[in-house]
Protein backbone atom coordinates (compact mmCIF):
# COMPACT_ATOMS: atom_id res chain seq x y z
CA UNK A 1 0.00 0.00 0.00
CA UNK A 2 2.65 2.30 0.89
CA UNK A 3 4.77 1.91 -2.92
CA UNK A 4 1.37 2.95 -4.70
CA UNK A 5 1.04 5.91 -2.62
CA UNK A 6 4.69 6.71 -2.79
CA UNK A 7 3.89 6.45 -6.37
CA UNK A 8 1.18 8.28 -6.26
CA UNK A 9 2.77 11.52 -4.16
CA UNK A 10 5.95 11.33 -6.74
CA UNK A 11 3.48 11.74 -9.47
CA UNK A 12 2.09 14.96 -8.09
CA UNK A 13 5.31 16.34 -7.34
CA UNK A 14 6.13 15.79 -11.14
CA UNK A 15 3.00 17.42 -12.22
CA UNK A 16 3.49 20.11 -10.32
CA UNK A 17 7.35 20.69 -11.19
CA UNK A 18 6.07 21.53 -14.73
CA UNK A 19 5.44 24.81 -16.29
CA UNK A 20 1.71 26.42 -15.53
CA UNK A 21 1.90 28.01 -18.98
CA UNK A 22 4.75 28.25 -21.66
CA UNK A 23 4.67 29.36 -24.86
CA UNK A 24 6.65 31.48 -27.88
CA UNK A 25 4.91 34.63 -28.99
CA UNK A 26 7.20 35.73 -31.77
CA UNK A 27 10.95 35.46 -30.62
CA UNK A 28 10.26 35.92 -27.57
CA UNK A 29 9.16 33.03 -24.61
CA UNK A 30 5.97 33.32 -22.00
CA UNK A 31 6.34 31.19 -19.00
CA UNK A 32 4.47 30.79 -15.46
CA UNK A 33 5.31 28.90 -13.46
CA UNK A 34 4.73 27.98 -9.65
CA UNK A 35 7.36 28.61 -6.72
CA UNK A 36 5.91 27.68 -3.46
CA UNK A 37 2.67 29.65 -2.85
CA UNK A 38 3.42 32.09 -5.72
CA UNK A 39 3.45 32.49 -9.16
CA UNK A 40 6.65 33.60 -11.16
CA UNK A 41 5.18 35.42 -15.29
CA UNK A 42 8.42 35.66 -17.24
CA UNK A 43 8.47 37.13 -20.73
CA UNK A 44 11.57 37.55 -22.69
CA UNK A 45 14.56 35.69 -24.52
CA UNK A 46 16.01 33.24 -22.65
CA UNK A 47 19.02 35.06 -21.97
CA UNK A 48 17.18 38.14 -20.58
CA UNK A 49 13.30 38.68 -18.85
CA UNK A 50 12.22 41.62 -20.02
CA UNK A 51 8.97 41.51 -17.71
CA UNK A 52 9.47 39.43 -14.20
CA UNK A 53 6.41 39.30 -12.31
CA UNK A 54 5.83 37.45 -8.49
CA UNK A 55 2.79 36.99 -7.27
CA UNK A 56 0.50 35.16 -4.76
CA UNK A 57 -3.24 34.46 -3.71
CA UNK A 58 -2.86 37.48 -0.91
CA UNK A 59 -1.05 40.16 -2.80
CA UNK A 60 -3.60 41.69 -4.67
CA UNK A 61 -1.62 40.95 -8.01
CA UNK A 62 -3.03 37.73 -9.23
CA UNK A 63 -6.10 36.84 -10.24
CA UNK A 64 -7.66 33.35 -11.74
CA UNK A 65 -10.79 33.25 -14.17
CA UNK A 66 -12.10 30.23 -15.72
CA UNK A 67 -15.36 30.49 -17.61
CA UNK A 68 -16.76 26.46 -18.67
CA UNK A 69 -18.92 26.30 -21.17
CA UNK A 70 -20.82 22.84 -22.46
CA UNK A 71 -17.38 21.45 -24.78
CA UNK A 72 -14.71 24.10 -23.80
CA UNK A 73 -13.55 26.29 -21.35
CA UNK A 74 -11.52 29.56 -21.11
CA UNK A 75 -9.07 30.84 -18.55
CA UNK A 76 -7.15 33.51 -17.84
CA UNK A 77 -4.34 34.54 -15.10
CA UNK A 78 -4.01 38.28 -14.65
CA UNK A 79 -0.87 39.58 -13.27
CA UNK A 80 -1.08 43.66 -11.78
CA UNK A 81 1.35 45.73 -11.80
CA UNK A 82 0.97 48.93 -11.05
CA UNK A 83 -1.13 50.80 -14.10
CA UNK A 84 -0.32 47.87 -16.13
CA UNK A 85 -2.11 43.66 -16.44
CA UNK A 86 -1.04 41.00 -18.12
CA UNK A 87 -3.33 38.54 -18.90
CA UNK A 88 -2.25 35.01 -19.97
CA UNK A 89 -5.19 33.42 -21.74
CA UNK A 90 -5.94 30.12 -22.62
CA UNK A 91 -9.66 28.84 -24.93
CA UNK A 92 -10.38 25.50 -25.82
CA UNK A 93 -13.84 23.97 -27.19
CA UNK A 94 -13.84 20.88 -28.60
CA UNK A 95 -15.50 19.86 -32.12
CA UNK A 96 -19.16 19.59 -33.27
CA UNK A 97 -18.94 16.73 -35.30
CA UNK A 98 -22.15 17.50 -37.23
CA UNK A 99 -24.10 18.68 -33.67
CA UNK A 100 -25.69 21.76 -34.48
CA UNK A 101 -27.61 22.83 -37.76
CA UNK A 102 -24.45 24.11 -39.50
CA UNK A 103 -22.94 21.23 -39.11
CA UNK A 104 -19.19 19.92 -37.66
CA UNK A 105 -16.90 22.75 -36.40
CA UNK A 106 -13.47 22.21 -35.79
CA UNK A 107 -11.84 21.91 -32.14
CA UNK A 108 -10.71 25.21 -31.53
CA UNK A 109 -7.61 26.25 -29.28
CA UNK A 110 -5.47 29.37 -28.90
CA UNK A 111 -3.57 31.46 -26.53
CA UNK A 112 -1.62 34.41 -25.88
CA UNK A 113 -1.21 37.38 -23.74
CA UNK A 114 -3.09 40.71 -23.42
CA UNK A 115 -1.58 43.86 -22.01
CA UNK A 116 -3.77 46.30 -20.55
CA UNK A 117 -3.33 49.99 -19.37
CA UNK A 118 -6.20 50.41 -16.53
CA UNK A 119 -9.10 49.66 -19.43
CA UNK A 120 -7.67 49.87 -22.41
CA UNK A 121 -5.57 47.16 -24.41
CA UNK A 122 -2.43 48.63 -25.42
CA UNK A 123 -1.08 45.17 -26.78
CA UNK A 124 -2.85 41.59 -27.97
CA UNK A 125 -0.63 38.88 -29.18
CA UNK A 126 -1.11 35.20 -29.81
CA UNK A 127 1.18 32.54 -29.25
CA UNK A 128 2.78 31.21 -32.36
CA UNK A 129 3.53 28.03 -31.38
CA UNK A 130 1.18 24.89 -29.83
CA UNK A 131 1.71 25.49 -26.56
CA UNK A 132 -0.05 26.74 -23.62
CA UNK A 133 -1.88 24.93 -22.54
CA UNK A 134 -3.08 25.40 -18.96
CA UNK A 135 -5.30 22.98 -17.34
CA UNK A 136 -6.98 23.28 -14.17
CA UNK A 137 -3.46 23.54 -11.11
CA UNK A 138 -4.48 23.21 -7.36
CA UNK A 139 -2.92 26.76 -6.74
CA UNK A 140 -5.57 28.75 -8.88
CA UNK A 141 -8.28 27.27 -6.61
CA UNK A 142 -6.11 29.58 -3.96
CA UNK A 143 -6.58 32.62 -5.89
CA UNK A 144 -8.87 35.56 -6.20
CA UNK A 145 -11.85 35.36 -8.99
CA UNK A 146 -11.76 38.17 -11.85
CA UNK A 147 -15.03 39.11 -12.47
CA UNK A 148 -14.10 38.98 -16.09
CA UNK A 149 -13.47 36.84 -19.01
CA UNK A 150 -11.05 38.42 -20.91
CA UNK A 151 -10.24 35.96 -23.38
CA UNK A 152 -10.69 37.13 -26.62
CA UNK A 153 -12.64 35.94 -29.49
CA UNK A 154 -10.39 34.31 -32.77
Amino acid sequence: MSLILGFALATAQVEKSGPIFDCAIGGKKLTVTQEGDALVYRYGTKRNAEMRLVADAGGGKLFYHRTLYPRGEDQTLRFVNGDYSYVVYAHWSAPSMGMTEAGSTPEAYYVGLIVRRGDQTISSRACTDDNGDMREWPIFKTLPQDEENRVPAE
